[in-house]
């Protein structure tokens, strides 16, 4: 007895298929490796004395508590230049990531020879992390004898001593960077 095509099609369709033990294993290994994915959160540390954990990722949201210097947080997720984190305390909120790094902040240091600036060197701090914390204030004693070394005109000496005269509060420095939309300000 001939088929015709049409039974020859619809045969075709309901013969069994073999199952490809692959096939079926390559879900479940997909599955195992993005678990640990999915629970890996980022450590990251507070570098900026001006660090405010945030209701909402915008500067002018309510500020929840203020984070001390060199608190490590744990980022939850990332929502453009915030970061959703967690404090130990286990308070959650925002926080502008120019006042996070992934590495601990290091303390001030000098080398054998009392220079300040040997730790610089290998910096690679970007320019939305850097912060006036990291500025050395004032002249030392080795900077004043660095600058007599190299010849430096006393009146570039008398500029600097107008410049470290300027006091700027926090407020003001906060309205600075809110009107030129700088940093957490930024669109």
């Amino acid at each position: 007895m001939r088929q015709s095509r049409k039974e020859l099609r619809l045969e075709a369709r309901y013969v069994p298929m073999k199952k490809n033990p692959l096939i079926l294993f390559l879900p479940f290994v997909f599955l195992c490796l993005s678990i640990p994915a999915a629970l890996a959160q980022d450590i990251l540390w507070v570098t900026s004395e001006r660090a405010k954990l945030k209701t909402a990722s915008r500067a002018s949201s309510e500020t929840i508590t203020a984070v001390p210097i060199g608190t490590e947080v744990t980022v939850l997720t990332t929502k453009r230049r915030w970061h959703k984190i967690r404090i130990p305390s286990g308070e959650e909120g925002w926080m502008y990531r120019g006042r996070l790094s992934e590495t601990p902040p290091q303390k001030e240091a000098e080398d054998e020879t009392g220079n300040l600036f040997a730790a610089l060197g290998g910096s690679k701090i970007q320019a939305d992390e850097a912060d006036t914390a990291r500025s050395i204030r004032g002249r030392s004693s080795e900077t004043e004898q660095y600058a007599r070394l190299r010849g430096t005109p006393a009146a570039y000496e008398r500029a600097l001593d107008r410049v470290l005269a300027i006091s700027v509060t926090e407020n003001e420095l906060d309205v600075f960077l809110r009107q030129g939309k700088i940093g957490e300000y930024a669109p």
